[in-house]
């Protein structure tokens, strides 16, 4: 029994002895693509261990079958967690969830509470969002104690203060002592409409809850986070944003200016205040969790009514329909392109969600879903490419140039 094992040991051998350049370039390959947890930069790594494989004397090409093989276990490997950036921090500590009423927000609290946190603060809108919350999470036999419901409008300076002021004070009243470590923005809500006629308030309304609303539950609970990370044996803190499609390299979808120059407006704040915390040396992280359709949630059904409201405000504003006589076709092929998308699952953003508070330091977007993963190859072609391909798949029509 012993021979053909030698024998095998020493055909290994002398392959290796033969092809050393070769295996050297797969090991080096493969321990370059557990450095990055971004697709696409292993898929460069892929790309320059296929070019290494025919351009370094000596490294003889695998076959076809084992170079998709080695690009495969390139894709799916897991990240070496050797540096601080890959190990997982400790999923203790509160969090604090705006947009709980329904949907990615929901959702995101039903996912957390399962885990190990000590308390999950669901911002909600309506008063008796907390209530339906608590039952949801009793028939999921989560630990109902963990679930405290804060009222708080994200537009409202004095209602996002008394929210504070609500989280800060539970804190101060539990033993043994625990302290805010993320805070999730999940509020949202998405105006339809053409540019030229769109009113100046529904501007305003989307970027207050979108974007202005952000900001103020950031800003009002960064002292709680700052306070709960001080500590160098703490874990790091976390703040979460969501954002939409493939981030700012997606291309802009027509009658969403509004709705799309909050996010990315959310996604320029975001960056920049994560370069902020790291050149002040903060142990506190920002980034982006960027969908693109999910559900279920209520967007399509609230969507449908901020429409009538949209209309109406236009007519209004101008004195006729002639915003939704010359538009309202095009919208309409919006509304139908997005009812027939099978979207990505609201859990799916929630699992997401959770990766972003556990990892090591979080990267600076999680893309949820297909389409939101091929939104930013879209929007890297040529303009004129990306704008043909978003107009014929939503609209079935390429327009004039």
């Amino acid at each position: 029994p012993g021979r053909p094992r030698a024998m095998e040991a020493q055909a290994l051998l002398a392959w290796l002895d033969k092809h050393h350049l070769t295996a050297d370039v797969a090991a080096v390959s493969l321990f370059a693509a557990t450095c990055y947890r971004n697709w696409f930069w292993r898929l460069v790594c892929i790309g320059a261990s296929q070019a290494a494989f025919h351009l370094l004397p000596g490294a003889a090409p695998p076959s076809p079958a084992v170079s998709w093989a080695l690009a495969a276990v390139m894709m799916l490997l897991p990240p070496l967690k050797l540096l601080d950036h890959f190990k997982d921090q400790p999923e203790k500590g509160c969090v604090f969830v705006t947009g709980a009423d329904s949907g990615m927000g929901e959702a995101t609290v039903l996912a957390l509470i399962d885990r190990g946190y000590d308390v999950i603060y669901a911002g909600c809108f309506a008063p008796e969002s907390g209530d339906r919350l608590r039952a949801k999470v009793r028939s999921q036999g989560s630990d109902v104690t963990k679930l405290v419901p804060v009222k708080i409008d994200v537009t409202s300076d004095e209602s996002v203060a008394l929210a504070a002021a609500s989280v800060e004070g539970d804190l101060k009243r539990r033993r043994p002592p625990v302290g805010l470590i993320g805070v999730i923005n999940c509020a949202g809500m998405g105006f339809n409409g053409p540019a030229e006629y769109f009113p100046i308030d529904m501007y305003k309304r989307q970027m207050d809850v979108n974007f202005f609303g952000y900001v103020r539950v950031t800003q009002a609970m960064m002292p709680l986070v700052r306070e709960a990370t001080a500590d160098p044996a703490a874990r790091r803190g976390r703040i979460v944003f969501i954002g939409t499609g493939g981030g700012i390299l997606s291309p802009s979808p027509p009658l969403l200016t509004a709705y799309m120059a909050s996010k990315w407006a959310t996604e320029a704040f975001c960056r920049s205040m994560r370069v902020e915390m790291q050149l002040r040396k903060l142990p506190i992280d920002l980034c982006v969790v960027n969908p693109g359709f999910v559900k279920p949630t209520n967007l399509m059904q609230e969507g449908l009514k901020l429409n009538a409201r949209m209309w109406q405000a236009c007519a209004d504003k101008l004195g006729s329909n002639i915003a939704q006589d010359e538009y309202g076709s095009l919208l309409e092929k919006f509304i139908k392109y997005s009812a027939e998308q099978p979207g990505t699952h609201v859990s799916e953003v929630a699992k997401a969600m959770v990766r972003a508070l556990k990892a090591g330091r979080p990267v600076n977007s999680y893309k949820v879903g297909p389409d939101s993963k091929a939104a930013p190859i879209v929007g890297s072609l040529p303009v004129t490419v990306s704008e043909w391909i978003l107009k014929k798949s939503m609209f079935n029509d390429t327009g004039a140039f």
